[in-house]
């Protein structure tokens, strides 16, 4: 190897240079779980693999329900439809309310988040809306989930 790597001071460079990277790559890790986006990329995993725990995580259920039309609650309380929605997570079946979900772009999708950081609005697809709070460990969630 000839340059600034192969030369005879190269191996400490060479180090130097990997340590550089594997650091950049934690610190961009560590500061991508602190966005909306981070929390979009997991709910939509969550629904992909039928994780109703990790759903859990990155979704306030009771925000959620509170927000769904009555054509979705169908006049049923609020925990049964939160039962309903969690036992659909977790179902390997068709999803029929989160059968959206799958096709989220959520790489791509606008994001608006507000001057003070403590809430954010998500268009994953054209026709759907997703609400995100930011809470005090500076994780989101998804507190709504509007579709049209």
């Amino acid at each position: 190897m000839t340059g600034w790597l192969g030369n005879e001071r190269g191996g400490a460079a060479r180090w130097v240079f990997i340590i550089i990277i594997i650091a950049a790559a934690v610190f961009g890790y560590q500061y991508l779980k602190k966005t909306p986006r981070y929390a979009l990329i997991q709910f939509k995993r969550a629904i992909l693999f039928s994780s109703a725990e990790t759903a859990q995580r990155y979704a306030h259920f009771d925000s959620i329900v509170r927000s769904l039309p009555e054509s979705e609650t169908r006049g049923q309380s609020d925990e049964t439809v939160r039962k309903r929605l969690l036992y659909e997570i977790d179902s390997p079946h068709e999803k029929t309310y989160f059968a959206k979900v799958k096709g989220w772009s959520v790489m791509r999708c606008p994001i608006t988040v507000t001057a003070d950081q403590t809430s954010a609005t998500a268009q994953p697809t054209e026709n759907t809306s997703v609400t995100l709070q930011r809470l005090d460990n500076e994780q989101w969630v998804i507190v709504a989930i509007e579709t049209q």
